[in-house]
């Protein structure tokens, strides 16, 4: 059911939750218009000890786009001041291409750039000190899942074996393919120790064991945000040691849209870290918001602050 607004506001309930958390706190950079640089000092104001970049798109700021980078195309000056701007942060990760991308075309030329792009990406992870990049798994809705499965397990094999040479821990994300069952599937034949899970809180709203649960019409309904929350909790459990990283942000109760401001008091918080803490969960949490880049920084400073309350009780 829903948090009320008061026990949502104060964290009340982390009371009974033990120890402090040994969590840390991150942002992401992907807030739309801003460059690159810009962004970081933002992360870097509001005191994130984590920051997520992407090593993806421009760093020069377009509007209704997140900034980035591509790391062949950026000189030895430019990455030693991209390097150098990262310093402040006792933790970087990064979040893979996924746009425009299908490294499971059956287009030899397409299936070849996806591969090259996320291997530059990652390549540029490893380079700038990131301990972790989330990688989406590639989405197929053309044919059944199961005829590509064993195709993005090998991939993802590749770019394991790829990231343990670096340094780096690959997460692969949730949202496909889109059930429990599957994704923890995917990741028990992937079966490498450079391999983990992202869990994004907003990525489990098209779940087939959720769907079986939900009607549309009825996700408004406070039973309906119960069972969205069961869900990202049993797939916790059922990943245990494999969920390295995670995604967090609010969801708009009455059309699982995701990654909103910390203001519906949709996601059960004070449930998920106990279940966290279930599985020892060591990896960092980092907010996800979008919206008005003009009220991104109090976006941000709020769930900072939120957080920060629960995390230190």
């Amino acid at each position: 059911m829903f948090l009320s607004r008061r026990s949502f506001l104060s964290g009340a309930a982390a009371a009974a939750w033990g120890a402090p958390s040994p969590w840390l706190l991150g942002a992401n950079t992907a807030v739309q218009g801003y460059g690159l640089y810009p962004a970081i000092e933002l992360v870097r104001q509001l005191e994130f000890p984590v920051i997520e970049i992407h090593p993806m798109g421009r760093p020069d700021p377009v509007p209704r786009t997140f900034p980035g980078f591509q790391f062949d195309r950026l000189d030895p000056a430019a990455k030693t001041k991209l390097r150098r701007a990262l310093r402040p942060f006792r933790r970087i990760t990064t979040h893979l291409p996924y746009t425009g991308l299908n490294w499971l075309s059956a287009d030899a030329d397409a299936r070849a750039h996806a591969i090259r792009t996320i291997d530059i990406a990652l390549e540029g992870s490893a380079y700038l000190g990131a301990r972790v990049a989330v990688l989406h798994p590639q989405s197929v809705t053309n044919e059944p899942w199961e005829r590509r499965e064993s195709e993005c397990v090998a991939a993802i094999q590749r770019w394991g074996e790829m990231a343990g040479k670096l340094g780096v821990r690959l997460a692969v994300e949730t949202g496909w393919p889109p059930s429990i069952a599957a994704f923890v599937r995917l990741l028990e034949q992937v079966n490498h120790p450079a391999v983990g899970a992202t869990i994004d809180v907003g990525h489990q709203g098209r779940y087939a064991e959720l769907v079986a649960k939900v009607k549309t019409e009825d996700r408004a309904k406070p039973e309906a945000a119960a069972a969205y929350n069961d869900t990202t909790i049993e797939i916790i459990r059922k990943l245990g040691a494999k969920v390295v990283h995670l995604h967090v942000h609010d969801i708009d109760p009455a059309t699982w849209v995701e990654h909103k401001p910390m203001v519906h008091g949709f996601v059960d918080y004070p449930r998920l870290f106990a279940a966290l803490r279930e599985v020892r969960y060591q990896g960092a949490l980092v907010l996800e918001i979008g919206g008005d880049p003009e009220r991104m920084p109090g976006y941000l400073r709020e769930a900072r602050d939120r957080f920060r309350g629960w995390l230190r009780t």
